[in-house]
């Protein structure tokens, strides 16, 4: 894949991050297309109520956090669609200090009038860490 894919695939994770770091849920629920499928840690958005429901308590949560990726690898880019899986650290901040997990995802994304959108994401934490 090109280096555009790389820059575009980071692209859509900063976006996501900005999201989450201006705690503003209807512009996080807006990354997504619809329909789309959201997999997360500790979620499941299989459906669009799902999804909605899982976004808004991480654009409510208490807890501030983001993403440190190390490496990004897209997988698949073609004309309106990119495809990527991304390695990093989820850095959760709260008062009684900082808790540090490796993350890793995957993402299918489609190109739409109003940018990138996830139709696809899937996120986890590695088993035993």
């Amino acid at each position: 894949m090109s280096g555009d894919s790389v820059a575009e695939s980071r692209a859509v994770l900063e976006a996501l991050q900005a999201a989450i770091d201006a705690r503003d849920r209807d512009a996080l629920i807006g990354l997504f297309d619809e329909p789309a499928v959201l997999i997360g840690a500790s979620g499941d958005g299989r459906d669009r109520h799902g999804l909605v429901d899982y976004l808004t308590v991480i654009a409510t949560q208490q807890e501030l956090f983001r993403w440190e990726w190390s490496e990004v690898i897209p997988f698949h880019h073609e004309a309106g669609s990119l495809g990527f899986a991304a390695f990093g650290d989820l850095v959760v901040s709260a008062a009684t200090g900082e808790m540090r997990a490796p993350i890793r995802v995957t993402v299918l994304a489609v190109e739409t009038a109003d940018g990138w959108r996830l139709r696809q994401f899937h996120g986890s934490i590695p088993y035993g860490t």
